[in-house]
């Protein structure tokens, strides 16, 4: 991000610099979740559905439309 590149996450959300550190923490305290739970498996995130495949082709659709207007 900090050199004007793009990223989408699987779920179709665009990291950008005002949610990136959000998206990290979020990220961290769910590995501290886990690794403080291995006697109590925590299952990982839900599988995808169809509406995460659509968002994620929407943003993507974007993205492209957005790098070729630049």
């Amino acid at each position: 991000l900090g050199k004007g590149a793009y990223g989408i996450h699987q779920s179709g959300r665009w990291y950008t610099n005002e949610n990136i550190d959000q998206m990290l923490m979020e990220r961290h305290l769910a590995k501290k979740a886990r690794n403080a739970k291995k006697r109590n498996h925590i299952k990982g995130p839900a599988k995808r559905t169809a509406e995460d495949d659509a968002r994620f082709a929407e943003s993507l659709k974007r993205l492209i439309h957005k790098y070729l207007e630049v």
